[in-house]
């Protein structure tokens, strides 16, 4: 049974990002830079990136529903234009060359075993909204895992990349904090009464050979990823009651030589 402080429902994704609720992008932004990063960061659907990374997922999540659009060769073009118009709410529409490496980048992660078992996997459940009340920071979280298998007590998240190679990833995730997203997920969903223990990343690169790789969070990386979940989230509350969405960063820093240089 779901705990009934919780509200759980298939919505779209505008739909979703439009409630409110602490995401994981949310918390990964208080925590590499400061409380005003997350309260002025927003989302530009015309970013060439977010179209591509959202068409990839289009194309491994919801196959079935056709939702990249193939345009023509350019963006500035009468008919690129005229056919966005048109598009449906959930649709993407690519230039012709990003429409190709879209499905080159598809081809490659379901070229994968591993990563095309769980995008495949007959218990898989695609995109589903959790949003769930935090008893210690009492603040509502919210997530969207792309895949959850609770079977498996696994969820996973699809990222396209430039390196999917185990070295390559990890700086990413230590770059971007991904590690914070993957114990936001988990820790929502248990919230949500979901018996997920285990989070995975599905890496997908961007670039010929198209290479794709399973990344899983070990268990000593999770603990300390929820450890840092737990105090961002405090981090955040304290702002709320506050009403102080500052940086935080002092009147100035002090730059001295690192002990690497």
């Amino acid at each position: 049974m779901r705990p009934i402080n919780t509200l759980i429902s298939n919505i779209s994704n505008k739909e979703y990002h439009s409630k409110d609720g602490i995401s994981s992008s949310a918390v990964k932004s208080v925590f590499k830079k400061s409380i005003a990063h997350w309260k002025g960061q927003k989302i530009n659907p015309n970013n060439p990136a977010f179209a591509m990374g959202t068409a990839v997922h289009a194309n491994l999540l919801e196959q079935e529903r056709n939702l990249v659009v193939k345009g023509p060769k350019t963006k500035t073009s009468v008919a690129f234009k005229d056919m966005k118009d048109n598009l449906t709410e959930d649709q993407v529409l690519l230039t012709e060359v990003e429409f190709n490496v879209a499905n080159c980048i598809t081809r490659g992660a379901l070229a994968n075993p591993v990563c095309a078992a769980a995008l495949n996997h007959p218990e898989r459940v695609n995109e589903i909204s959790i949003f769930a009340e935090d008893p210690i920071s009492g603040l509502t979280l919210k997530t969207r895992p792309d895949l959850m298998i609770e079977s498996e007590n696994t969820v996973y998240d699809v990222k396209t990349t430039q390196d999917a190679s185990p070295r390559g990833f990890l700086s990413e995730c230590v770059k971007y904090g991904y590690f914070l997203q993957g114990a936001h997920y988990v820790y929502t969903c248990q919230l949500a009464g979901y018996d997920i223990t285990e989070f995975s990343f599905i890496s997908c690169e961007k670039s010929a050979p198209f290479i794709s790789h399973m990344h899983v969070m070990g268990p000593e990386i999770m603990e300390w990823a929820t450890d840092k979940l737990h105090k961002t989230l405090a981090v955040i509350a304290q702002a709320d009651s506050a009403e102080d969405y500052g940086t935080g960063w002092g009147d100035y820093t002090l730059i001295e030589k690192p002990d690497w240089l």
